[in-house]
């Protein structure tokens, strides 16, 4: 939790998020991860979620709305990834539910991140937007 709550606070431009349907829950739930996004938010980094949007989530993805810039909708979502300007940042997939991964992989490698950044961008485009 710390690693995520570490790299939200350091972003300085955007973030984008690739998460499964389980995560959307967390980002409400875990109180200091819903504030560290708020945070970001009033701060002026955009940000952008892509998870799939179910009935058993769609009450957080609802309240997800209103603290990112866009959330959209991927069927099937497998693994989760954060990608800003300086790191990517990917929780590990095998999680308890309702709990945060205990471990995440974490680079600041720009090559890293710029293929990242391309994965996002292509899940992104085959998305539709979460209205």
């Amino acid at each position: 939790m710390n690693t995520i709550l570490q790299f939200l606070h350091q972003s300085e431009g955007k973030i984008d998020a690739c998460v499964d349907y389980t995560r959307p829950s967390l980002a409400i739930d875990i109180l200091v991860l819903k504030e560290a996004f708020l945070a970001a938010k009033n701060r002026g980094i955009k940000l952008r979620y892509v998870t799939e949007i179910t009935r058993d989530n769609i009450s957080y993805c609802k309240q997800l709305m209103t603290m990112v810039d866009e959330l959209r909708h991927l069927d099937a979502i497998k693994g989760n990834f954060y990608i800003s300007e300086t790191g990517y940042l990917a929780p590990a997939t095998l999680h308890e539910a309702g709990k945060s991964a205990a471990q995440a992989i974490y680079s600041n490698v720009k090559e890293i991140i710029e293929h990242q950044k391309y994965v996002f961008e292509t899940l992104w485009s085959k998305t539709i937007p979460a209205e």
